[in-house]
């Protein structure tokens, strides 16, 4: 290559390394354009390209507007509303024909007798037995609340402070109208949590 040639690819790359960056400045920032005026930022957009914006500092008054595309299958506002309350989302609890209004009954010593907690027909979710007594068994009658009752536990015999619990979580057995118990001392204590 002569001196000449060497000069002339010299003077090209040099020209190169000063208006390339020139021109391709201009191919991204040339397509937006931008106002400002007293705080508001009007940002227009050229059609077929993607608009980004950065704020430094989060806005003081609120963000109105539409922002969703027109061509989105589902819009929130096309939605139902939630509803506060016993509702869930999602699933209806408990996985039972029962409804989903919750009927408990706190720690309490068993009557001697039949006794209704509830006279609603209920599913049962959770139910705790414990015998208080250190020396001495006592047996436990849970029936359903209807004119010939269906047991749950016939007499089942609680040993000296033995404990027992039964967890339907997704709602368990039914006891049409309602849930009675007895114990055959008030020594035993229980609770019991349904729904109806």
């Amino acid at each position: 290559m002569t001196r000449g040639q060497k000069w002339f690819v010299l003077i090209m790359l040099v020209v190169g390394c000063i208006i390339g960056p020139i021109i391709a400045q201009q191919q991204f920032s040339g397509g937006n354009a931008v106002t400002v005026t007293s705080g508001t930022i009007t940002a227009t957009q050229g059609t077929g390209s993607n608009l980004h914006v950065v704020v430094d500092t989060a806005p003081t008054t609120a963000v109105t507007g539409t922002f969703w595309q027109s061509t989105q299958p589902v819009s929130m506002a096309s939605l139902p509303a939630l509803a506060a309350g016993t509702n869930k989302v999602g699933i209806t609890y408990p996985y039972t024909s029962c409804g989903t209004t919750a009927v408990t009954q706190a720690m309490v010593a068993l009557p001697t007798s039949a006794t209704a907690v509830t006279g609603t027909t209920s599913c049962l979710v959770n139910l705790y037995l414990h015998n208080t007594s250190a020396s001495t068994a006592y047996t436990v009658t849970i029936t359903d609340g209807q004119g010939t009752p269906v047991p749950f536990l016939n007499g089942a015999t609680l040993n000296p402070l033995e404990t027992r619990e039964y967890n339907f979580p997704a709602g368990g057995p039914k006891f049409t109208t309602g849930l009675k118990w007895n114990a055959s001392n008030v020594a035993v204590v229980g609770a019991v949590e349904m729904m109806q």
